[in-house]
């Protein structure tokens, strides 16, 4: 996020569950960083995706707009900008397309979903912000997959702006990407992924 062209003022809703507070301390002119602590805290076998969105959706108002932005997965200096354009005209924005890559397993895979995006890749303003808190609170496996199936402005675009980062350390994914029979490219220099984000694939390798 510190690498963010967006200009504008931005809202961060941190929403943390586990049992240890993690530490936030970013700071940059413009935005506002609020934590939101949900309880009870998360367990293992606990799947609290939905319940954790509802928690940051509870503080946020209605007539927001709202980027998803998920801890493990990395984002195009570009990622807020192009959202927030596309968000003028649709209540329904992201990238099809995804890119997924297992850190721990060094494998990339290109995806071929062309008529929704992953929820790391979406952003929702209006009707599109009440379905995803409806969608919520019905806690199906997979948010986005409901959220894009229902018939709202849309704007879905490619781009490869976000690559979902899987196999790091903490609590399991849900996605294919992190299981240990994940498919995909090969990469044990780390060359595919610092195709996909450049420098920053320090931060995964």
């Amino acid at each position: 996020m510190a690498a963010q062209d967006y200009t504008g003022p931005v809202r961060w809703v941190v929403v943390d569950d586990g049992p240890d507070a993690q530490p936030v301390a970013f700071q940059r002119a413009g935005w506002a960083v609020e934590v939101v602590r949900p309880a009870p805290v998360w367990e293992p076998g606990q799947n609290t995706q939905a319940r954790n969105l509802l928690a940051g959706l509870a503080v946020i108002e209605p007539d927001a707009r709202v980027v998803l932005i998920e801890d493990d997965d990395w984002y195009a200096p570009q990622w807020l900008r192009t959202v927030g354009a596309a968000l003028a005209d649709a209540e329904l924005v992201g990238e099809s397309r995804a890119r997924y890559y297992n850190a721990s397993l060094r494998l990339g895979r290109q995806l071929s979903n062309a008529t929704h995006s992953s929820l790391c890749s979406t952003a929702v303003r209006g009707a599109a912000l009440h379905d995803l808190a409806d969608i919520c609170r019905r806690a199906p496996k997979f948010i986005d997959l409901e959220l894009w199936r229902r018939p709202r402005r849309r704007h879905l675009f490619e781009g490869h702006r976000v690559v979902g980062i899987k196999g790091l350390p903490g609590r399991g994914g849900i996605g294919m990407g992190h299981r240990e029979d994940f498919k995909g490219q090969a990469d044990p220099s780390g060359a595919l992924l610092r195709t996909w984000v450049g420098a920053d694939a320090r931060y995964y390798l």
